[in-house]
């Protein structure tokens, strides 16, 4: 029995995808290891410069470790960088980022005919590449690709470009997938895309595809893996306010909080906007967890503007920022941009946002010691039972089910996060 290993980077959409493959190679009779395999498949990334260094670095410790195994590079790095890719990484199947579900088929002819596979799909017409997760064997909460591809071209960003355009999951399908995956035992759906708020099937918009799911008994949470404040539209709102397996937790990128900044990023937004869409869901769900992404030294970006940014991010009090130092991609309109900021002022303002992250998110969770919250247990590890609160608050607990959803009393020690001032 030949076995295989997959190694994944980057984001939610790229897991789920890296799950699909993982189960074709499963239903084919190929078992899974974590050493030593006879086919090495990596997923990769390209959204930063640490993205692609990863990425080439994880498949050259690969071919290392494994140097007679058949070796499978693809996704977006891959895309990227097709150009010269033969000059970066060593592997016999290359492919792109519109290919997941021929890697399957790449495998079994290179066993046969054992000649090298580039595979990258140069058509100008993007359509939705059909996958379906039945199960997930290691994960409690279930993920859905249900969107790929972005039309924003946001300027520092290059997935647009690797990605492509919208396109979405059909409607049914997305219900049928829904359905496996309750009967299969999940109790919580992540919704994931490129561009999730921009999901749309047969005239059906993201808070119907919503609204459906919320009448599958089995599943009692519905989350985003992200969304845009600008696709936050009355729908959406009626969401927030009314239904009840959509959990208190949306992930809001807002990637800079100064005008001029929002501006050069070709953000769709100002702060006034997005302030008033923040204070509004917070009307509607008082004790919601908004996270965020902010980025930090964007070229031309002074200290006046970092300092408004922080002040921004502190004073409308997300609970959590994910941060992240400006990456130059070479082909975005940013790259051309004057005045870059050098990297040592991009490290310290960094590290100043990563610390107010830091009193964000304490000051979030102790506002619920004391409360009772459902968390649903997802693995045991390091001699705790762990689990997340619909609002992501992080949970450790010494007897509990693995995906089961109980009612705990948050305290300072099962709260898995260390709150001490």
């Amino acid at each position: 029995m030949k076995t295989f290993l997959i190694k994944t980077l980057g984001c939610k959409v790229n897991s789920y995808e890296s799950e699909f493959v993982r189960n074709l190679l499963l239903n084919e009779g190929y078992k899974e290891t974590k050493d030593n395999a006879d086919i090495c498949l990596v997923n990769t990334c390209t959204v930063t410069n640490t993205a692609d260094n990863k990425s080439k670095q994880v498949i050259n410790n690969i071919r290392k470790n494994n140097p007679n195994a058949i070796v499978v590079a693809f996704g977006c790095f891959c895309e990227f960088r097709k150009a010269n890719i033969n000059d970066l990484i060593d592997a016999e199947i290359i492919l792109g980022t519109k290919n997941k579900t021929k890697v399957l088929k790449c495998i079994k002819d290179y066993e046969k005919n054992h000649e090298r596979i580039i595979l990258f799909d140069e058509s100008k017409e993007d359509v939705f590449e059909d996958m379906e997760i039945k199960r997930y064997e290691y994960h409690h909460r279930a993920f859905i690709k249900i969107e790929d591809g972005c039309n924003n071209f946001c300027s520092y960003c290059i997935i647009p470009y690797v990605r492509g355009r919208v396109r979405s999951k059909n409607f049914n399908k997305c219900i049928i997938e829904v359905n496996d995956l309750a009967i299969s035992g999940h109790k919580e759906i992540v919704l994931a895309g490129i561009h999730t708020g921009q999901y749309s099937s047969d005239n059906k918009r993201l808070a119907d595809l919503i609204n459906e799911i919320s009448k599958v008994d089995q599943i009692k949470r519905i989350r985003l893996s992200s969304v845009e404040i600008v696709e936050l539209d009355d729908k959406m709102m009626d969401i927030i306010k009314n239904n009840k397996k959509f959990v208190s937790h949306l992930h809001i990128p807002l990637q800079a909080g100064c005008d001029k900044t929002l501006k050069a990023m070709n953000r769709r937004y100002d702060l006034e906007y997005f302030t008033d869409k923040v204070n509004t869901i917070r009307s509607l769900r008082p004790d919601i967890s908004l996270t965020t992404d902010v980025i930090v030294g964007f070229p031309g970006e002074t200290e006046e503007d970092f300092e408004c940014t922080y002040n921004y991010c502190k004073n409308i009090g997300f609970a959590k920022i994910h941060v992240f130092p400006y990456s130059d991609r070479n082909g975005t309109v940013a790259s051309r941009m004057p005045n870059h900021v050098p990297r040592n002022i991009v490290k310290e303002r960094a590290r100043k946002l990563i610390e107010l992250s830091d009193i964000l998110e304490k000051k979030y969770f102790k506002k619920f010691i004391g409360k009772e919250e459902e968390v649903l247990v997802e693995e045991f590890k390091n001699g705790y039972y762990h689990g997340f609160t619909e609002n992501y608050i992080p949970v450790k607990l010494l007897d509990a089910t693995p995906n089961e959803i109980i009612k705990v009393k948050l305290t300072k020690e099962n709260i898995n996060y260390n709150l001490e001032d």
